[in-house]
């Protein structure tokens, strides 16, 4: 009865091999470039003073001044943000041993005693409006930033791109299996199947409104021009086609 059923199933599997389809599959890569449309500056706030709120309040005054500029420069459209603010103790450079590695907790005085205090904000601003991101720059520079910079150019919606980047893709692939299907001499035939091994998208950035502030210059901006590159989104997609008989 085993051997029966054997022979009976052995004709069954060469007729399933036999109906395979020959296919042709290749991985198509798509690439557009799109012009930067979002800008994102970032700079750290210092106050120093003889006390905690001394420190404070020169910081406060900065940042206040700075987030004014910004807002007339870049519109209010723009999205401000800060965060990690922390004000910390100042001591003579004699005081040893205080922070860092095998560092051991020092009475304040003598050499560490406390001379001041240090307030830090770190602050950042997203904004349409790229052209300017090299005025905003030095504008708050002078206004007593520190560490004032681009810190890059993204896109508004980088899904869009993404989405023509996989079209392009999509269409490469196509192409390349048309290719390779004349070089055979077969004709190809209906699209079988589509992957994307990369699966993923990324997020869109929108900006926020934020409040109306304003402030009266003493010297006009110096104006400092800027021209991003383009923005290149690449998409793969790996794509299998029926060979027709």
């Amino acid at each position: 009865m085993l051997l029966l059923l054997g022979l009976a199933a052995t004709p069954a599997m060469a007729q399933s091999a036999d109906e395979r389809v020959p296919v042709i599959q290749v991985l198509g890569v798509g690439t557009v470039s799109t012009p930067a449309d979002v800008a994102t500056i970032s700079y750290s706030v210092i106050g120093e003073g003889k006390t905690a709120d001394d420190a404070s309040v020169t910081l406060a005054t900065k940042q206040r001044a700075i987030v004014a500029e910004l807002t007339a420069l870049l519109g209010r459209g723009a999205r401000l943000s800060s965060g990690e603010v922390s004000v910390i103790e100042a001591r003579s450079d004699k005081c040893e041993n205080f922070t860092g590695y095998n560092s051991r907790p020092r009475l304040s005085d003598g050499n560490c005693a406390v001379t001041g205090y240090i307030a830090i904000l770190q602050g950042t601003a997203r904004t349409g409006a790229v052209d300017r991101a090299g005025t905003a720059v030095g504008a708050v520079a002078r206004l007593g930033a520190r560490d004032a910079r681009i810190q890059g150019f993204s896109l508004r919606d980088p899904a869009e791109a993404q989405r023509r980047a996989t079209a392009a893709a999509i269409a490469a692939a196509r192409a390349k299996a048309e290719v390779m299907a004349a070089g055979a001499g077969v004709r190809l035939g209906e699209l079988l199947a589509l992957h994307d091994p990369n699966a993923q998208m990324d997020m869109a950035i929108s900006a926020d409104d934020i409040g109306s502030m304003s402030l009266a210059n003493a010297r006009p901006r110096v104006e400092i021009a800027v021209s991003p590159k383009a923005i290149e989104t690449q998409a793969r997609v790996s794509a299998r086609y029926a060979i027709q008989r």
